[in-house]
């Protein structure tokens, strides 16, 4: 049984329970946030500080479902009026509290460009998170 899995173009470690009993402890340690998972990232350019928290809300992408995107007023006010029939019902959730952290390990330059490798925990462990917040920071 598949304890949690990668997102796509992710490397990692993936947990498996030998039993359905192993598999629900476990997935009670990850909902309790007993368990971290921490990634390792480069993003683009050089961050100015060594560590930091990124809080932005979330939630589904209107315009490309099934992505997600930080939650602004105006993409709020894009949705009023509109029925589950119009969007989907997922897309009609209200926006979630997020919340990553990050460390960072090092500045490099890769083909010529200025990164940063930071190591990313996500505390709130919401879909697409790190990819978003990586992408608004």
């Amino acid at each position: 049984h598949v304890g949690h899995h990668l997102g796509m173009a992710t490397s990692g470690l993936v947990v498996f329970a030998r039993t359905e009993s192993a598999l629900r402890s476990m997935n009670s340690l990850f909902r309790t946030r007993k368990i971290t998972r921490q990634y390792e990232a480069l993003v683009c350019g050089h961050l100015e500080k060594d560590e930091g928290e990124i809080e932005l809300p979330l939630m589904r992408d209107y315009e490309f479902p099934p992505y997600m995107r930080v939650s602004t007023e105006e993409h709020q006010r894009a949705l009023i009026g509109l029925s589950a029939g119009d969007v989907g019902k997922k897309i009609l959730e209200s926006p979630k509290e997020s919340l990553t952290r990050y460390v960072v390990e090092g500045r490099e330059e890769v083909e010529g460009k200025e990164v940063t490798r930071v190591t990313l925990t996500s505390v709130s462990g919401r879909t697409h998170q790190l990819n978003v917040h990586c992408s608004a920071f």
